[in-house]
């Protein structure tokens, strides 16, 4: 019979988190007890994640976010606040990845009712009968003087094919990426989009590890605490901010975090 887990007792998780949050947010990854408390928040709340497409890791992020939370020290059951906050975000989630839209429309319910319709859903193609997807051609249009989103994630993928990333996949997935932050508009909103889209990364034939790690050093992340993305920042947004290829391939903290995360790397949590 498996041991059961201090943490299920709620007034023990309480005075834990607590404790945490008086020590302040590096109390997270110093303290040796915080490790297990997601471990065992990611077992607990995994089949809920699976019930929703999701990964159990997903689980154990929304468990992270909803015990951050000051309204968990204050509630008569803090594990009955984190269920209802990692169900809220998990369908959310769900929700925005079926509807195609932002994990914060989702939260508000905006399209609530909606059902989205894929362009790849249609047995015949949308643009061979509606007149609005017509391209006629303009001869004193003068023609898009830059790269193409291929040619752009080629240039990108260089970067990652230096550290031992596959070149073919890598630009198929960089190119992905570019093209779904066109059509989401920010950065956070195509993170999320594409973290739990399992069907790309089948595609490029990425390991999950792989994949997330790719979305974090392309498109940010502002919770980056070891510096690799430049403060968050994220490659493509230093790009548009006039840094070249030439000057993030001497990067050397972006190389490293680039080979952190290779395909063929065995993956640990840190």
């Amino acid at each position: 019979m498996a041991q059961r887990s201090r943490f299920a007792d709620s007034e023990y998780l309480r005075h834990f988190l607590m404790r945490l949050h008086i020590k302040g947010n590096d109390a997270w990854r110093t303290d040796p007890e915080a490790d297990e408390l997601i471990r065992y928040a990611i077992d607990r709340f995994a089949q809920l994640a699976r019930k929703h497409g999701l990964e159990p890791d997903d689980a154990g992020s929304a468990a992270f976010e909803a015990m951050r939370n000051p309204s968990v020290f204050f509630g008569d059951d803090p594990w009955a606040v984190i269920v209802h906050g990692v169900t809220t975000t998990i369908e959310a989630w769900e929700f925005a990845n079926d509807a195609l839209c932002s994990i914060e429309t989702a939260r508000r319910g905006g399209l609530t009712g909606v059902t989205p319709e894929r362009f790849s859903d249609r047995e015949t193609p949308i643009w061979e009968y509606d007149h609005n997807f017509t391209i006629t051609d303009d001869p004193e249009r003068e023609p898009w003087p830059g790269p193409s989103i291929a040619e752009q994630a080629e240039q990108i993928a260089r970067l990652f094919t230096m550290q031992g990333w596959p070149l073919e996949a890598t630009a198929t997935a960089v190119e992905v990426i570019l093209r779904r932050l066109a059509v989401a508009g920010s950065r956070p909103a195509a993170y999320e989009a594409l973290r739990k889209d399992k069907k790309w990364r089948a595609i490029t034939d990425l390991p999950a590890g792989s994949w997330t790690g790719l979305l974090r050093l392309l498109l940010g992340n502002p919770a980056d605490q070891a510096g690799i993305t430049n403060k968050g920042r994220g490659i493509l947004l230093r790009l548009a901010l006039g840094e070249e290829i030439d000057q993030l391939v001497k990067d050397k903290t972006l190389a490293r975090g680039i080979r952190l995360v290779a395909p063929g790397r065995h993956w640990r949590r840190t």
